[in-house]
């Protein structure tokens, strides 16, 4: 049992952001997870430009965006980007005013493996948040899933490798166990967690034919609104 949708794509760093790098582990992990879905992000960046500061840089002037977040945050305590519900209208949005009709990104509040696994069986992947260790010290932090092995899944993490506490600071195709995926990934100790699954690409222009089907089987209506990562 494997399968691994970045194969052969582009693995993209927080570390090179110009925005916040040490911070937008969820933007990033947003690119990676559409990259792997597919997703021609290396053509929505212009100048040179790197397409997860785009989408940072979008998330945080956006006012319908800022107009979630307040009613989320509205003392402002954690920016927009670590929001899940924000991130993922965001990313939406964003995607939208590019031209894509398509939508990417859902977040659930209730999200399973087993709907993990069927999403990227699809020619799709998924984005969640955990708690890792960074040289010692506990992180909130943000990665995509890619891909499954018979262990577990696969993640691409914008930070490095969880497994050594990041001292290799390339993430690309990093396994994350079935136990490490119920002790790390939020909620810790549960076999339901929170996080977004991301859509195959189908074309620029025309909708995914069975979006509808997608969307409600894996039951958009479980989305939160109190669910946020701080990474």
């Amino acid at each position: 049992m494997y399968k691994n949708n970045s194969k052969g794509k582009s693995y993209y760093t927080q570390r090179n952001n110009k925005i916040r790098p040490a911070s937008s582990c969820n933007v990033t992990s947003i690119i990676l997870a559409l990259s792997a879905a597919g997703w021609p992000v290396d053509k929505m960046a212009s100048n040179g430009k790197q397409p997860e500061d785009e989408l940072l840089r979008f998330i945080m002037t956006d006012k319908v965006v800022e107009g979630k977040w307040k009613q989320l945050d509205p003392a402002g305590i954690y920016p927009p980007n670590e929001w899940h519900e924000c991130l993922a209208l965001g990313a939406n949005r964003w995607l939208n005013q590019q031209g894509y009709k398509q939508k990417g990104v859902i977040f659930l509040s209730s999200l399973t493996l087993d709907q993990i696994i069927s999403n990227i069986e699809k020619g799709g992947s998924a984005v969640v948040s955990g708690k890792f260790k960074d040289n010692g010290r506990e992180i909130d932090h943000v990665v995509a899933v890619v891909g499954y092995e018979d262990s577990g899944l696969i993640i691409d993490d914008p930070w490095g490798d969880y497994r050594d506490e990041y001292a290799t600071i390339k993430g690309n195709d990093i396994p994350l166990t079935r136990a490490d995926f119920f002790n790390l990934v939020k909620p810790q100790g549960r076999a339901v967690k929170y996080g977004h699954l991301v859509a195959k690409y189908i074309d620029r222009e025309g909708k995914m034919k069975d979006e509808e089907s997608f969307f409600m089987g894996n039951n958009p209506s479980s989305s939160s609104t109190s669910g946020f990562d701080v990474a």
